[in-house]
């Protein structure tokens, strides 16, 4: 149970060590040498607005590093949640040598059995529920492990990535540059219902604090057609008029609608 005063401070305090994570040491090591030698890697996410954002906040954080990748969102119909080897192989085909997930992958055994036969790399970064074997993957980031030392396991798959991102960081120094993808957590936490205690409760109050001063055209753009206004976000404003936009692009045509939304540069094409 929380200090009362915590909890309403919502602070720093409530910010838990990223390298507590299971296995993050081993995939921040393969990412780095991804970089290092060029390689593309891919970031496969989920379609929902949760996937999204949490894909969306991977590709630019590896591309602050240096890194090529590509982001992959399956199609809802014709592919459903979580890694497909048809997915995989397509991206193998295209020279990707290294496939992360965010907000799925923990119940893909099969599907990273066929990766390493395949000769991928694959560190899954996921918050579901263990329900099978862990897959074989190089590593397995999963707040909800038996074997874990992190002391929170209620983080969206959002929360995940952008850990994962915090401890890249770190390891290259750019600890100050991290809390700039918050605006992402923020929407992609309350858009994905978990609680909003702990450390989500700091990440989506820090989040809403960057999400109302958004530099991002597609955030922008969906506040000005909801009518909400800079300044005035809170979670309601995300949960009844953000993250429902972001959840129909999958639900209706493909995902890559909302992904494409949030990465622009133009804000004609974002309008």
């Amino acid at each position: 149970p929380y200090d009362t005063e915590v909890f309403l401070a919502a602070d720093r305090r409530m910010e838990n060590d990223p390298s507590l994570l299971p296995e993050v040491d081993k995939a921040v090591a393969r990412i780095m040498r991804a970089i290092l030698s060029g390689e593309t890697i891919a970031v496969f996410g989920d379609f929902d607005a949760d996937g999204v954002t949490a894909t969306v906040l991977l590709v630019q954080g590896l591309a602050r590093l240096g890194a090529k990748t590509t982001p992959y969102i399956p199609h809802r119909v014709e592919e459903g949640h979580g890694l497909n080897s048809p997915a995989l192989e397509k991206l193998h085909q295209q020279g990707v040598t290294l496939v992360v997930t965010v907000d799925c992958g923990i119940t893909g055994d099969v599907e990273a059995e066929q990766a390493r036969e395949m000769g991928l790399d694959l560190v899954i970064t996921d918050h579901h529920e263990i329900t099978g074997p862990i897959p074989t993957a190089l590593a397995v980031i999963d707040p909800k492990r038996d074997d874990t030392t992190y002391p929170f396991s209620e983080l969206a798959g959002v929360g995940v990535a952008f850990k994962f991102l915090q401890a890249l960081f770190r390891a290259t120094g750019r600890d100050d540059q991290v809390e700039a993808f918050l605006d992402l957590v923020a929407i992609g936490t309350v858009a994905d219902l978990v609680p909003l205690l702990g450390e989500n409760r700091y990440l989506v109050k820090r989040g809403l604090d960057i999400l109302n001063k958004t530099d991002k055209l597609g955030i922008q753009e969906m506040m000005n057609c909801a009518g909400l206004e800079m300044g005035q976000l809170d979670a309601e404003s995300i949960s009844y008029m953000l993250a429902p936009r972001l959840n129909a692009a999958g639900r209706l045509e493909h995902a890559s609608i909302s992904y494409d939304l949030l990465t622009t540069a133009s804000r004609e094409e974002a309008r």
